[in-house]
């Protein structure tokens, strides 16, 4: 990932997902150079944004939303979203439950979609309940 100057992207870019994450989160994922963004009819709070070339080649702009921490990601139009967004995680280690909005046309990449849910049987005196309930429904 590299900060790309504003004549490598000539088209307008549109939003393709919203993530809430910290100015400190925002710069440890992000590292690259933010551009502060003070014009009220650019964006409705103090902002920050940066236009970034991945390494796979797409072009992504990143919004920054200093008061609402709130990070917007846009992408050329001619860009297929799914595929992008599967390129910036491979940057970027954010977590699915700080993703706030997706377009619905958009697929999150497997290893941030799935979500991997582990769950430990309860302990009773030693045995799981599951296996305590099966023994149990065994007898009768």
């Amino acid at each position: 990932m590299r900060t790309a100057k504003p004549s490598e992207l000539k088209e307008n870019a549109f939003p393709v997902m919203t993530a809430k994450l910290s100015e400190v989160e925002l710069t440890r994922w992000f590292p690259i150079a933010f551009q502060e963004i003070t014009d009220p009819w650019a964006a409705p709070e103090p902002s920050k944004g940066a236009l970034v070339k991945l390494d796979a080649g797409e072009y992504v702009v990143l919004d920054y939303g200093e008061d609402s921490n709130q990070l917007t990601v846009r992408i050329p139009s001619a860009f297929d979203a799914s595929s992008c967004l599967a390129s910036l995680f491979r940057e970027v280690p954010l977590p699915r439950s700080r993703i706030l909005w997706r377009r619905a046309d958009v697929r999150l990449p497997r290893n941030v979609a799935a979500r991997s849910v582990v769950a430990r049987a309860a302990v009773t005196h030693g045995k799981s309940a599951s296996h305590s309930r099966s023994r149990s429904a065994q007898k009768k």
